[in-house]
Formats: structure tokens, sequence, C-alpha cells
């Protein structure tokens, strides 16, 4: 099973795939990512594809040794074979607002280091009602005599006086799958249930339309908006020049490539019931 929609891609797969002109001497691509107030778990090392090989696909690498310090308190990771990422399995870090963390990556010999600071999150989050209604849809029928949809949606405002780039995340938050869609029509959307999310790509909007056409069930959802630390917003913002501009993109990971960067959110829930 597949999650629906994902249109935010982390970005810094973009040094793996593009090959470079220098010589690789055991040069590797550090893809992080932390976030405020979440498990760290969002650290991939990758090979680095070089200039004499264009069509060569970058690959995981699983041996990596990789510490974060935070304050002078190391906190070693660990890789999740299943998810081909590195993480922490302790309880005892905590990634807060202007927290100030470094990462330390060894492959083969070759150590990377890279420091990031957790941005403050997202002000001013507003809801336009707590609760999308749906009525009851009893077979693909009543939408040739209605649209049983057309009031199901929600708006989702923040503030962001200083046009910062954020990002948003619809999620699922419950076990107890109640499906929106009769039998008929859910067979089409069948698999969207597990993972399910929806996320944007990063932009300075502050609106967000839920429509409730995408949901997959009844029940509790939360809205997640997240502030891009400027690491990303840099990144983000060299993949939209346009393509005939051959500068590299930026990279803060002394003596390796890629990019480490964290992330601070906010939330605002609502749940989708029947009238």
């Amino acid at each position: 099973m597949k999650k629906l929609y994902i249109t935010f891609i982390l970005l810094a797969h973009i040094w793996a795939c593009s090959p470079v002109p220098e010589a690789i001497n055991n040069n590797y691509v550090v893809e992080g990512y932390i976030f405020s107030k979440e498990p760290v778990r969002e650290i991939v090392i990758k090979t680095l594809v070089p200039l004499s090989d264009p069509e060569g696909e970058s690959e995981y690498i699983d041996f990596a040794q990789i510490v974060l310090k935070k304050e002078g308190v190391k906190y070693p990771l660990q890789y999740n074979s299943r998810k081909r990422r590195y993480e922490y399995a302790g309880t005892d870090l905590e990634i807060l607002t202007n927290d100030i963390i470094e990462l330390e990556t060894e492959v083969n010999g070759r150590v990377a280091t890279a420091t990031t600071q957790v941005p403050t999150p997202p002000v001013g989050i507003t809801s336009s009602k707590p609760q999308m209604v749906i009525p009851t849809i009893n077979s693909g029928a009543d939408f040739i005599t209605g649209d049983p949809l057309a009031d199901a949606e929600i708006i989702v405002t923040w503030e962001n006086p200083n046009n910062e780039l954020h990002y948003t995340v619809i999620e699922f938050r419950s076990n107890l799958l109640k499906p929106i869609l009769p039998p008929d029509v859910q067979e089409v959307v069948d698999g969207i249930l597990e993972d399910f999310a929806i996320i944007t790509v990063p932009s300075t909007d502050t609106v967000l339309t839920v429509n409730g056409a995408l949901l997959p069930s009844y029940g509790p959802y939360m809205v997640k908006i997240y502030k891009v630390n400027q690491e990303y917003a840099d990144l983000y913002e060299s993949e939209e020049q346009d393509s005939r501009d051959l500068n590299e993109p930026p990279s803060n990971i002394i003596n390796a490539r890629g990019i480490f960067s964290a992330f601070a959110s906010d939330s605002v829930a609502f749940e989708v019931v029947k009238p």
C-alpha cells in the first residue's frame, strides 16, 4: 500500500543523482533532516555518482558511523534496514526550537560534519471549523444524483510575516478505518489507507484547503505546518532555477555533499464525521 499523494520531495537526492566532475575519493552524500519535538529518523547516506558514469545510480550506504551532538552530548545513530535510514533509538534526545545540532558521519575513514539550527515553529494557525461533515455515501450512484462531497472542505491558515517557506502534511490519526466511499467506489482507491499522508511542496502560502474528496476515512486528522530552515530553503530555491544554470546546488556538509537541515512545526486537528 502507498501514500495517496506526495509532492514534497526530500531534495538532497539531487546531489547523489547529479554527476559531479571532481574525483570521488570515497566522497558521499548526506541527506539529513531533523524535526522539532519529533524522533530522529530521517538521516540517509548515499554514494556519489561520478561524471564518468552519467547513467549511474546512487546506492544507500548502510555501514556509516553517525553521531548527533547537542550541547556537547553525543547521540549515536543506528541503521534501520527496512527504512534504509539512520535513526536514534533512545528517548533522551529532544529536538527543540533554537537548538544547535551537529552531525558527524564517517564512511570508509572519510569524516564529514554539518551544523543546523532548529527554527521557530509556525504561528497563528487556525482552522475554519473543527469538523468536516460528509453524509453517508451508499453507492457511486449518489454522485450522479448529487455531490455528497460538495461542502466537504476545511480551510487552515497561518501567519507568515517574513515570507518564509512552509510545507504541510495531512495525516490520518486512527487505526480504526471507516471508509468514506462505498465498496463499489472504494476499490478504485483501495490501498491508500496505510501510511496515508498528503504532503505539499514548500511555499510561502498561508492557506491550505483540505478537500474531503482526498480523504480515505471518517475519523480524526491532523494538519501539520512545517517551517523550513534556511539551508533547505536555499537548496529548494536552487532546484527551482532555470535548468541552463549549471551552478552546483548548495551544500552545508563539510568534506562531503548534501544537506543537514532542521524543521519546526505546529498543528491543528479536525475530524470527519457523518451528519
